[in-house]
């Protein structure tokens, strides 16, 4: 019989083969390529074939191998840049994929912006995305999804709203950009809006993966991220215990994603860490850092794990170095945290996160100096504030104040928060007028946020109110009494009769204006409530606001006399002498001689013990080494003759043995 000739042979073999891919048979698939290339070695379709099979299996290292050893790198250069983003060689993708030449024009595209996206370069990837929307009409839900991520990574939150209008999209769409348009309010700092958005997010979330037929651990698992995200919002809302059990609950269930439990990880050891304070013991740091040793390889140079390094983002990976090189500060290990900070500075030198943790070692060793010099080569925020606290720690006011000035973020400066550490700088150092100046433009800019709103949140309004509150003080010290009164109304008004302080808010209101305007007092006493109708520590509030009258002058001698009374009573309970124990058998009604309350002790523990020694005179003490003393020569027996010597006669004989060696061998 005829053998088949090698171009039927291969021919048979691509029809096998194109069956098998299109059955996903990607291992019977790689046998089969192998032949054809032992028939045909290089041959292009084979070698492609065999890339995708690779890929397909998750043999990223193997298809990149492929791809270089039968020189198609420019034929498969997507294929290649594809895999090797898969590895999370971002740089050498980016550059594979540049370099040749691909037919795929959008999935190129695609490709390029998510690596822009994982390399930190979120500017690019949002160009390239709005390049796919405008001109290849992309507009598939996935990409929608990637733009807004890519405008939350870059620091482009407050964008997140009119991108979503422009796209014609809405968190009703999908469970993820529910969960994406969560962390750009999460970002822009509205928390209580972003904690709905991931509620809402993780109940469409368990309905969509419930109809995939997927089990409740499976949908646990796929949900980890916003159950995260949930507890960091807790903890900025001020929830801190509700937090630090839902990251524990995330760490414990066992999740397989290695990013979700590096960042829970990481949040739960922040939160721990912001509970005690300054005041951290150092024991709480040691038992912190286990927590950040399994995320790192050790060797000669500190590495991620190169699993964990693939999945997180440029910010994230910054974070984690950055509190990993705190917590060795804090635990004592100097050496470690100096090697890490070296390597830091030469991985990200402009990362806010890594100059705030350099600054700080700078700052512990005394180097005040260095520290404010590196913080000032940075406009971020964090650092400009880590500049004030630094100078205020020095004593230096102006310059804390100056730094403060400096943050490019006018927004941020805005926060009443933040106007009022200026408006405390301002005062201290006497310019009463720039912070009059400051708080006009930060009511105008209050004004300004609210105009757009149908109706401004509780916490605006409370802002506002301390805003005019604070200004009606500055306007009270410089005489300016009516302006001052007008503020202190908008600030009642605003703050409404159930806001805290607002009692005292009133009666301040009123003594200045019974005191120099020509305001009505009958028309502020229908703004004050009744006296029968406020509880008693009202009261004391509305008596309190008059600095300097006589109920608070009565009230301050009234604490200093009860603190006197209580430390009094401090100091007699501190002298109250022992319980004193009776025996069982002891007869009140004939009680006798009372038993000595110390026989419980020991007697060298008793009062009446007198502890009994002999001094001896200075003349007569043996001083130096043994025997260097003086010494009495008649206790000196080596020279006295005995009697029986002396007379000649025999020394008296001994016992007999039998006496002597009676016990003989006995110990």
């Amino acid at each position: 019989m005829a053998e088949a000739s090698p171009d039927s042979q291969l021919e048979s073999y691509f029809t096998r083969l194109d069956v098998q891919l299109k059955k996903s048979q990607f291992k019977k698939a790689l046998k089969l390529v192998d032949e054809i290339l032992a028939i045909s070695a290089g041959d292009k379709d084979a070698v492609q074939s065999k890339v995708v099979a690779l890929i397909e299996l998750s043999r990223f290292d193997e298809a990149v191998d492929a791809i270089d050893s039968n020189n198609t790198a420019g034929d498969l250069a997507f294929e290649k840049a594809y895999s090797l983003f898969r590895l999370g060689n971002f740089t050498d993708a980016l550059a594979a994929l540049q370099a040749g030449s691909t037919s795929q024009q959008v999935a190129k595209l695609q490709l390029e912006a998510q690596l822009y996206y994982r390399m930190g370069r979120n500017g690019d990837a949002i160009r390239i995305y709005h390049q796919l929307f405008k001109d290849h009409k992309i507009s598939s839900l996935e990409l929608r999804t990637n733009v807004l991520a890519a405008y939350v990574s870059g620091d482009r939150a407050h964008e997140v709203p009119a991108v979503m209008e422009a796209m014609k999209i809405s968190s009703k769409d999908s469970f993820e950009i529910a969960f994406n348009t969560a962390c750009g309010l999460i970002a822009a700092g509205d928390f209580t809006h972003a904690q709905r958005e991931l509620e809402h997010a993780s109940r469409l979330g368990r309905e969509t993966l419930l109809d995939e037929e997927l089990t409740e651990e499976q949908v646990e698992e796929e949900l980890a991220p916003v159950t995260v995200q949930l507890a960091y919002t807790a903890a900025q809302l001020g929830r801190t215990e509700e937090a630090l059990t839902t990251y524990e609950g995330v760490v414990k269930d066992g999740v397989e994603d290695d990013a979700v439990i590096a960042v829970a990880s990481n949040n739960w050891v922040a939160e721990r860490l912001a509970s005690e304070g300054d005041a951290a013991p150092k024991k709480l740091c040691v038992e912190l850092l286990k927590k950040f040793e399994g995320f790192f390889e050790k060797g000669r140079e500190l590495r991620m794990k190169t699993s964990l390094e693939r999945r997180l983002s440029q910010a994230q990976k910054e974070v984690m170095y950055a509190n990993y090189a705190l917590l060795l500060l804090l635990a004592g290990r100097n050496d470690a945290a100096r090697e890490i900070t070296t390597f830091l500075m030469k991985w990200a030198p402009e990362s806010e996160h890594v100059l705030l943790v350099v600054a700080a070692m700078l700052a512990r060793d005394g180097k005040l100096d260095e520290a404010t010099s590196l913080l000032a080569s940075s406009s971020a925020t964090g650092c400009a504030l880590m500049r004030a606290q630094l100078a205020v720690g020095a004593g230096d006011l102006q310059q804390a104040l100056e730094a403060l000035q400096q943050i490019g973020d006018v927004a941020w400066l805005k926060r009443p928060a933040a106007v009022a550490t200026q408006i405390a700088f301002l005062e201290a150092v006497d310019d009463v007028d720039s912070a009059r100046k400051l708080l006009k433009d930060a009511i105008a800019a209050q004004k300004a946020g609210k105009a757009g709103k149908a109706k401004p949140g509780k916490e605006e309004v409370l802002a506002e109110a301390f805003l005019f509150q604070s200004l009606a003080k500055l306007q009270l010290k410089a005489g300016e009494i009516a302006e001052a009164v007008k503020s202190y109304e908008q600030a009642v008004k605003l703050a409404g009769k159930s806001a805290p302080g607002v009692y005292k808010l009133m009666g301040q209101l009123a003594r200045r204006s019974a005191a120099g305007t020509r305001v009505a007092v009958e028309q502020l006493q229908s703004s004050l409530p009744p006296v029968e109708s406020l509880p008693a520590q009202k009261i004391d509030e509305l008596e309190d606001a008059a600095a300097g009258s006589w109920a608070a002058r009565r009230r301050a001698a009234e604490g200093t006399a009860q603190k006197a009374g209580e430390d009094a009573e401090q100091r007699q309970k501190k002298k109250r002498k022992r319980r004193v124990r009776l025996p069982k058998d002891f007869d009140p009604a004939n009680p006798g001689p009372m038993p000595n309350p110390e026989r419980w002790l020991p007697k060298w523990q008793r009062s009446d013990f007198k502890k009994k020694r002999t001094r001896r005179k200075e003349k007569e003490a043996v001083k130096g080494s043994q025997g260097a003393g003086r010494v009495d020569e008649a206790l000196d027996r080596s020279n006295v003759v005995t009697e029986d010597v002396a007379e000649g006669s025999a020394a008296a004989p001994r016992g007999s043995g039998s006496q002597r060696n009676k016990k003989k061998g006995r110990r």
